[in-house]
C-alpha cells in the first residue's frame, strides 16, 4: 500500500405479472431499441480464444475476460472469435502475422494466425457481420509487449502494431448495442466502493421513498445510468443435490408464489459470490464448495497496492464484511473469522458492531462474559487492539502496521476530515448493530423508538473510511454494507426495516459527495445492491405486488410474507468508470423486472477493469 499523508407491484395475480414490469427492472440510457420499441441489449455471446506460445489453446472466455496473458512476456500466435444466440450475427476477424502481413479475413470460429510455427501476432482488426451487424458495435483491446494495454477500438479497425515487432499477448472483447461507449480502459479505474443493502429488494426500497419522500425513484442511485437487477442464488449446503433447483430460472419461478422461497442463499454465500466470482454453500466465507480457499478482490487490489476497507451496521465479522476479507468453512466461526480480518489480512479499514464491553442498547455492561469477545476475535485480541499493540506486515515493508480502534461517536466524527492514520479498527460501543436490535416495540413507527445516541450513523462511519483509505495515491476498495436491514426482515420489522434503509440511503449520498468533491466519475466506480431479500416484503399478503403509497410520512401498506431470505432478483445500480461494462452482463431477462445479471459477474468486472 503506497501511503501519503492528505492535505489536512401492483398486479392482480402471478398470471397477470408476467406481463408486467416493475420500475426498478427498466433498463435507463439505451441507445438503440428492438423491433418491438423496447430497449436493445445484446444476448448473444461473443466468445474467443487464443493460443499461446509454448502454452497452446486457452479456454473460451467472453464478456471482456481476458484471453491470453499480461506481464509473461508470451506471445498469441492464433485466435479464434463466434458469435452464438443470436440469428444473422456473425462474426470476421484478420490478423498481422510477423514476417508474414496480413492474413485473409476469416468468420465464426476459423483460427486466424498460425499454430505450432512460433510466428506472433502483432495485430487484429474485427467487425461484425450479418444483417443484424447495423445493430451492435463490437469493442476489443490488445495487450501489447512492451506498451500494454491499448484503447479500446471497434468495428473493424486496428489493434495493435504494424512492422513495429511488438507481439500481442492478450485481448479482451465485447460486443454492446450499437451508439454504447467505449468500455473503460483496462487499468485506468482507480478506486471501486461496493455498497451492500444486506436482505434488501425493489419493494424495501419503495417502502422507504414513500415514507420519506411520498414518491418512487427518490434515491440518488436510483438515477445511475446502469440500472438493472441481479440474481443471488448460492450452491445450497455443501454436497446437497438441490444445486440445480436452487438456480434462478425465469421461466418457471414465476409459476408459483411460493418458489421464490424455495433454497435461498444466505448471505456468507452471496458475499463469497460478490467478492470472489465464485459460488459456494450457504455459511461459506470466502471458499469454495471443496472449502479451499477462493481469492477475493480486496485481495486483488491489495496486490495492486491499492488500499481496501469493510465497514458494516453489524458485527464486522459478520457474514458479508467477512467474504471481502476472510476465508473460513463456516460464518459462525465469528471468532477466527475476526482474528484472521486482524491479524492475517492486509485490509486497511474494517469497521461495525460487536463491541464485547456494550450491549445493545449501547449501555455499558456491569459484567463482560467470555463469550461476549466473540465478534472481536477474544479477549486477548480485543485487549492488544486497545493497547494498540496489534497488526502484521500489511505492506511488505519488513515493518509491522498496527492498528488503530476507535470507539466513541466522537472518534468516528473526528475521523471524517483531517490526517488519518494508516489502519483504523472502528468498533462502536454496541453490541450487535448499531440500532436494530435497541429495546422497544420492533412494529413502531420508524425512529417512534429513542435511538442509541452513542454510536455513529452508517454515513460518518462511511466518509471516515473514505477519509483513511484516500491516502493512498494507487486508489483503493471499500464495501459498505447497510447489515441490519436484513435483521429488520427477519424480523418482519417494517418501521425498522425503513429505518435502516434511511441509514444505508445517506451513505450512499455520503459516497457520492466524496466521488464528486475529492475524486471523478471516471476514475471511480459505485456500485449499489442487496445481497439478496429478506422477508419476502410485498402489498398484498400472498401476491406478489408493489407495496402501497400512503404519502410522505404515512406507513405505506406492506405486507410481510416470510421470516427467511428469498431468492427473488434484487435491483442493481452502478455509475462511473466500467458502469457500462457491467450493464453489459444484464443479458439475462426475466419476465417480470426485465434485464440481470449474476452476482459473480460483480467480481468479474472489477477484475477486468482493475487488471
Amino acid at each position: 500500500m503506497k501511503k501519503t499523508m492528505k492535505r489536512g407491484m401492483a398486479v392482480l395475480s402471478i398470471a397477470a405479472m408476467l406481463g408486467m414490469q416493475m420500475t426498478t427492472g427498466v433498463l435507463a440510457e439505451e441507445v438503440t431499441a428492438n423491433a418491438s420499441g423496447g430497449p436493445l441489449v445484446f444476448e448473444g455471446n461473443c466468445s474467443y480464444q487464443t493460443q499461446i506460445q509454448n502454452v497452446g489453446w486457452q479456454d473460451w472466455k467472453s464478456k471482456e475476460s481476458l484471453s491470453g496473458t499480461t506481464g509473461k512476456s508470451l506471445r498469441l500466435e492464433g485466435i479464434k472469435l463466434k458469435i452464438s444466440d443470436i440469428k444473422n450475427l456473425g462474426i470476421g476477424y484478420q490478423t498481422h502475422v510477423q514476417n508474414e502481413g496480413w492474413q485473409d479475413w476469416v468468420t465464426d470460429g476459423a483460427v486466424s494466425g498460425t499454430e505450432g510455427e512460433s510466428l506472433r501476432l502483432e495485430a487484429i482488426r474485427i467487425k461484425l457481420t450479418g444483417t443484424e451487424a447495423s445493430n451492435y458495435d463490437i469493442y476489443y483491446q490488445v495487450h501489447v509487449e512492451n506498451t500494454g494495454w491499448m484503447n479500446w477500438v471497434k468495428n473493424g479497425e486496428l489493434s495493435g502494431t504494424e512492422g513495429k515487432g511488438y507481439r500481442l499477448e492478450g485481448i479482451k472483447v465485447v460486443v454492446l448495442p450499437k451508439g454504447s461507449p467505449a468500455p473503460v480502459n483496462t487499468g485506468s479505474i482507480k478506486n471501486v466502493i461496493l455498497m451492500i443493502s444486506d436482505g434488501c429488494g425493489s419493494n424495501e426500497i419503495l417502502a422507504t421513498n414513500y415514507y420519506t419522500e411520498g414518491k418512487a425513484v427518490a434515491q440518488v442511485y436510483e438515477q445511475f445510468p446502469t440500472s438493472v437487477n441481479m440474481s443471488t442464488y448460492s450452491h445450497n449446503e455443501l454436497g446437497a443435490g438441490d444445486d440445480l433447483a436452487s438456480v434462478y430460472d425465469p421461466q418457471t419461478i414465476w409459476g408459483s408464489f411460493d418458489l421464490l422461497t424455495k433454497f435461498p442463499t444466505d448471505s456468507a454465500a452471496a458475499a463469497t459470490a460478490m467478492a470472489s466470482g465464485t459460488k459456494s454453500y450457504n455459511a461459506a466465507i470466502g471458499v469454495d464448495e471443496s472449502a479451499q480457499n477462493l481469492v477475493n478482490i480486496s485481495e486483488d487490489f491489495e496486490a495492486l497496492n491499492k488500499a481496501t476497507g469493510v465497514i458494516s451496521s453489524v458485527e464486522f465479522s459478520h457474514a458479508t464484511p467477512a467474504g471481502f476479507v476472510a476465508h473460513n468453512a463456516s460464518r459462525k466461526n465469528y471468532s477466527e473469522i475476526a482474528n484472521e480480518m486482524i491479524k492475517d489480512s492486509k485490509t486497511d479499514v474494517i469497521m461495525g458492531a460487536g463491541n464485547p464491553l456494550y450491549d445493545n442498547n449501547g449501555t455499558l455492561r456491569t459484567t463482560v462474559e467470555d463469550s461476549n469477545y466473540s465478534y472481536v476475535g477474544g479477549k486477548d485480541t480485543w485487549d492488544n487492539l486497545v493497547a494498540g499493540n496489534l497488526g502484521n506486515d500489511a505492506d511488505g515493508d519488513g515493518t509491522i502496521e498496527n492498528w488503530n480502534l476507535i470507539q466513541t461517536k466522537e472518534a468516528f466524527e473526528g475521523l471524517q476530515t483531517g490526517t488519518t492514520p494508516e489502519r483504523v479498527v472502528g468498533v462502536p460501543e454496541v453490541y450487535e448493530t448499531l440500532q436494530y436490535n435497541r429495546s422497544g416495540d420492533l412494529a413502531a413507527a420508524p425512529f417512534a423508538v429513542a435511538v442509541n445516541a452513542n454510536v455513529p450513523t452508517l454515513d460518518v462511519m462511511t466518509k471516515g473510511a473514505l477519509n483513511v483509505l484516500d491516502n493512498d495515491d494507487e486508489g483503493f476498495f471499500l464495501m459498505v454494507e447497510g447489515g441490519a436491514i436484513d435483521w429488520a426482515g427477519h424480523g418482519n420489522s417494517s418501521g425498522r426495516v425503513i429505518e435502516e434503509e434511511m441509514d444505508f440511503n445517506n451513505s450512499v449520498e455520503a459516497v457520492c459527495d466524496w466521488v464528486e468533491t475529492n475524486s471523478n466519475w471516471s476514475e471511480t466506480l459505485v456500485i449499489v445492491t442487496g445481497d439478496h431479500e429478506t422477508g419476502y416484503l410485498t402489498g398484498t399478503a400472498g401476491v406478489y405486488d408493489e407495496v402501497v403509497n400512503n404519502g410522505k410520512g404515512v406507513m405505506p401498506a406492506m405486507a410481510w410474507n416470510s421470516k427467511d431470505h428469498t431468492n427473488q432478483l434484487v435491483p442493481f445500480f452502478a455509475k462511473g468508470a466500467g458502469a457500462e461494462l457491467l450493464k453489459s452482463y444484464a443479458d439475462g431477462s426475466d419476465p417480470l423486472k426485465g434485464a440481470y445479471l449474476d452476482n459473480t459477474e460483480i467480481a468479474l468486472a472489477i477484475r477486468n477493469l482493475i487488471n
